[in-house]
């Protein structure tokens, strides 16, 4: 049995290497190594899965997580959601084919109208949501 545990240490961190997204498989390499423990003590066979199964979910619900968060990268917060619901005067007019350009607490934005409609520079226009880098506004009637 500590070739069988041995195949399946070595299928998961294969698996874990050709899959783009990280922690998938390598779990099932950390309890095929106390599979391998448990097969060179002679534990029954049913000991021996019961093992597996239980080290594999352990070591994913503890250690998935805290790796997750250092695995994620850098995520700058920008607090730019706190200009939704706010109020913008268009610099660059916003049409159809091209985003335009709005100014808000004396900082450029990109725009887009929700409603596609034109909108002329001077115009006020209210901040509906913010995609990637620009600013999703509709106009504000006067």
């Amino acid at each position: 049995m500590v070739f069988v545990w041995l195949a399946v240490c070595i299928i998961a961190i294969l698996l874990e290497l050709l899959t783009p997204t990280a922690l998938i498989s390598i779990w099932f390499a950390v309890g095929g190594a106390i599979g391998i423990l448990t097969a060179c003590i002679a534990l029954p066979l049913w000991v021996q899965i019961t093992c597996f199964v239980i080290v594999s979910i352990v070591s994913m619900l503890i250690v998935r997580p805290i790796a997750a968060r250092y695995l994620r990268g850098n995520i700058v917060a920008t607090n730019a959601d706190r200009f939704i619901g706010e109020i913008a005067i268009v610099i660059k007019p916003i049409t159809k084919a091209e985003w335009g350009e709005v100014k808000i607490s004396g900082t450029l934005w990109h725009a887009v109208s929700i409603e596609d409609e034109t909108i002329k520079e001077g115009a006020k226009v209210k901040i509906v949501a913010i995609e990637g880098a620009k600013l999703l506004v509709r106009k504000v009637e006067k």
